[in-house]
């Protein structure tokens, strides 16, 4: 009751502090208030104008150690000065545009000006972009890989997934036990030991896939999930042409895009580039520069127009204020402008043989609108509604790159080495895209669980594919370790793997080899005859029908009966012991139940 009363007194006392002020002076607050808000709100129109419906910045996780911080992309205050400098003037050239005019004109007829006052008009510049990766949605809860995992890789997936290696299975099906159809629990353990293998198996000179199995070289895991046999089988099962199932890759590929654009929130500097995944295949990403994330992905077999592709990439991030980083497939004014429209500003390179490069220049930054261009060694550097304060230069640096980082890191750990090798052909077969899908759902995976608020961000990508792979193999381990066909020593791998006590198995397979030894063995003393029973001899004077064959029209005639009840009984129904079986001994038999030999 003490506790109560003390905490009641505080609550008073802090309620008495807070109505010392009268009403009009709490109206007086009220009003200075949403006059505040009058006078800032104009400020932050832009912030209004470019807010993203996508972001949670409140719940961002601060612990994910970002590639790059937004101050590394600004320019220091010794670079500030140097920028408001007027550049000099180039010298005329006879036949060529006069640098009086400062005006150059590119292969395509595009005029670029020499830049006289470096201070823009406010049309002309967006906002720097200011928002940070983040998880949406279930995301922000996973505790575990397979949790994050599955938000990408669904039950749908895995189920459309069972379609299709069954009907494969099917077509193939012999007869044999070992071809027999699977589950969704078989599919996972599949998934978890390929996962597996991309672990184990991602040296460069890998030996033959046997080595997993064995017991020198390999691992328990594998032995104790499914056999070689099984594992190779479901393989192959997947392993057709991908003309005849390209249907299906893309129902898989497009279910995988929808949830990785549901689940993550990007930050402010995106990457769109083309990157050699697939042969006759074309993949096109586009990727978070700060987490190395892929937001969206094209697959397609016939490239579309550069502008069709670069728009469909970035639908979701319009009016964002976002900055996207263009490869050298969508590196073009054109594409810039696009973009601008869009409230996205843009950084690319232009090689000096591209149309909107200009002729004969030599020095200097050149404009045309919200479009800067500044030389360097064998290229330009094309910037699109960037804001001044912001370092182009470095800023391409550290974003340049990031499709193609994704791509090999996706790849570090890939579910292609549970595959044979590649046959010379150069057609792509079902299982490369499932194997494509697998790298980049995990990989996602990976960084969501990071993001997550609930798990440590310096989770290394090794460990989180291993943990995941163990814990897709979970179920089938669960389910061989209660069937009584599996031998004892599997039996304790599997609680090995799992973490559990061994000492439950330990005692049924003693209680086990009790009752085996003890099988036909009676003690003496539950042996021995009761009071008042007597045994005769077990033959009779004559031969008479076994009175269990009786019940069949061939009947068997014995002299044999039972020593007690004498019933005569053949030797297919009268049970035989010694007499040192029974406990019996020889002073208890009469002379003529002893036979001479």
């Amino acid at each position: 009751m003490s506790d109560y009363v003390e905490m009641d007194c505080v609550l008073d006392e802090q309620l008495l502090s807070n109505m010392k002020c009268s009403d009009n002076e709490l109206m007086d607050d009220r009003r200075m208030e949403e006059e505040d808000i009058e006078l800032k709100a104009p400020v932050n129109e832009d912030a209004d104008t470019f807010a993203d419906p996508l972001q949670d910045t409140a719940l961002v996780s601060s612990h994910f150690e970002w590639l790059f911080k937004d101050e590394d992309t600004l320019l220091t205050d010794e670079q500030l000065p140097e920028l408001l400098l007027k550049p000099a003037r180039s010298r005329g050239k006879r036949g060529r545009p006069s640098s009086s005019s400062g005006s150059f004109i590119s292969s395509n007829g595009h005029t670029w000006t020499l830049e006289r006052d470096p201070q823009p008009a406010a049309h002309e510049e967006l906002q720097g972009a200011k928002q940070q990766a983040c998880g949406k949605g279930p995301s922000r809860s996973a505790c575990n890989a397979v949790e994050s995992w599955m938000l990408l890789f669904d039950d749908d997936m895995l189920r459309m997934l069972l379609r299709i290696i069954n009907e494969q299975i099917r077509k193939r099906r012999t007869g044999s036990h070992g071809e027999r159809a699977t589950d969704l629990t078989e599919l996972r353990s599949w998934l978890g030991l390929s996962y597996l293998c991309g672990v184990f198996r991602n040296a460069q000179h890998n030996g033959p896939l046997e080595e997993l199995w064995t017991l020198e070289l390999g691992n328990a895991i594998f032995r104790a999930t499914m056999s070689l046999t099984r594992f190779v089988f479901l393989t192959e099962c997947l392993s057709m042409p991908s003309d005849s199932s390209w249907h299906d890759a893309q129902r898989l590929w497009q279910k995988l895009l929808i949830n990785c654009r549901s689940y993550y929130g990007p930050s402010g500097w995106l990457c769109v580039d083309e990157v050699p995944a697939l042969d006759n295949l074309q993949l096109v990403l586009c990727c978070d520069a700060k987490t190395r994330y892929m937001t969206n992905a094209l697959l397609q077999k016939q490239p579309m127009t550069p502008h069709k592709e670069l728009m469909q990439l970035i639908c979701d991030y319009k009016t964002t204020g976002r900055n996207i980083t263009l490869g050298s497939r969508y590196a073009a004014l054109k594409h810039c402008e696009q973009l601008l429209q869009c409230q996205l500003s843009s950084i690319c390179r232009l090689h000096s043989t591209a149309a909107d490069y200009p002729k004969n220049w030599s020095a200097g930054t050149l404009v045309s609108g919200a479009n800067r261009l500044t030389q360097q060694s064998d290229n330009a550097l094309l910037t699109c509604g960037l804001n001044r304060q912001i370092n182009a230069h470095q800023t391409q640096l550290l974003t340049s790159d990031t499709c193609t980082q994704f791509h090999e890191l996706s790849a570090r750990f890939s579910t292609g080495f549970a595959a044979a090798k590649k046959k010379e052909d150069k057609t792509t077969s079902f299982l490369e895209l499932l194997h494509l899908m697998l790298n980049i759902a995990a990989f996602n995976a990976w960084i969501l669980l990071r993001l997550s608020p609930k798990m440590d961000a310096s989770l290394e990508q090794r460990d989180f594919q291993r943990q995941l792979g163990l814990f897709l193999t979970q179920q089938r381990l669960q389910r061989r370790l209660n069937l009584r066909s599996t031998s004892l020593v599997m039996r304790l791998q599997i609680c090995e793997i799992l973490g559990l006590s061994n000492q439950r198995l330990l005692s049924e397979a003693s209680t086990d080899a009790r009752q085996t030894l003890g099988i036909g063995v009676i003690s003496q003393s539950r042996a021995l005859l009761p009071q008042d029973v007597t045994l005769v001899s077990r033959y009779g004077e004559k031969h008479r029908r076994c009175k269990l064959c009786c019940r069949n029209k061939r009947g068997t005639k014995a002299r044999s009966r039972c020593q007690q009840c004498q019933i005569h009984l053949c030797g297919n129904h009268l049970i035989s012991r010694c007499y040192e079986c029974t406990g019996v001994t020889t002073s208890q038999l009469q002379e003529w139940n002893i036979k001479d030999n």
